[in-house]
């Protein structure tokens, strides 16, 4: 059956390059890196209460995104007429970068506040690094190259289709059977989502470790 999912429009040009987001990406890891540092040298009472903040909001923040992640994307295929899976990849290229900077520098802060009052290899040091390498491989890794893949596939949507009747003509119905059946993006998605999964149990196992510590 084909996929109707579709809307035909095409995916803004500054939503499709990743030229550039790794170095922009990595700088705003910095300031994390930085409070993580300077954790070294505080009290301990305020480095348990920074470790915990964000250890909290790098499981809260996961807990919403395989929550509501799926949610916009059924979404945004049911109301394909206007929203289309499209729509979606334009909005992961645009927020998705930041969320897993984000992610990845809440961990930072989580690790850095432990390290300050713990012995660095214990269980939740452990498992905390575990959740920032995960995040990492997100953020320069299958982030990017599912931004690229996307792009490309939809660019190639556009090519085969039907410009005058993108939902209706049979050129448009066969490139979107296609599209539907890549490999290639179930692929890059479902190691995405592993690795966000694996990561989510990282930082809870750290939220345990800590909690009866």
């Amino acid at each position: 059956m084909a996929d109707e999912s579709l809307s035909g429009h095409e995916i803004p040009e500054e939503r499709k390059s990743t030229a550039g987001r790794s170095p922009s990406t990595a700088l705003q890891l910095m300031p994390a890196l930085l409070l993580s540092l300077l954790l070294q040298l505080a009290d301990s009472r305020i480095c348990k209460i920074v470790s915990l903040l964000g250890a909290a909001y790098a499981f809260g923040s996961n807990v919403w995104l395989l929550r509501y992640g799926p949610r916009m994307y059924a979404v945004c295929c049911k109301e394909s007429r206007w929203l289309g899976k499209e729509a979606f990849s334009t909005l992961q290229a645009a927020c998705f970068p930041e969320f897993f900077a984000l992610q990845t520098a809440a961990c930072l802060v989580a690790l850095g506040g432990r390290w300050a009052t713990a012995s660095v290899w214990d269980v939740a040091n452990l498992a905390m690094m575990a959740a920032i390498a995960l995040a990492l491989i997100n953020l320069f890794g299958l982030g990017p190259k599912t931004t690229q893949l996307m792009a490309s596939l939809y660019q190639q949507h556009l090519k085969d289709a039907s410009s005058s009747a993108p939902l209706l003509s049979d050129a448009s119905k066969e490139a979107k059977k296609k599209f539907g059946t890549c490999p290639a993006k179930g692929m890059v998605h479902g190691i995405s989502m592993l690795l966000d999964l694996m990561n989510l149990g990282a930082v809870f196992a750290f939220i345990c470790a800590v909690a009866l510590d």
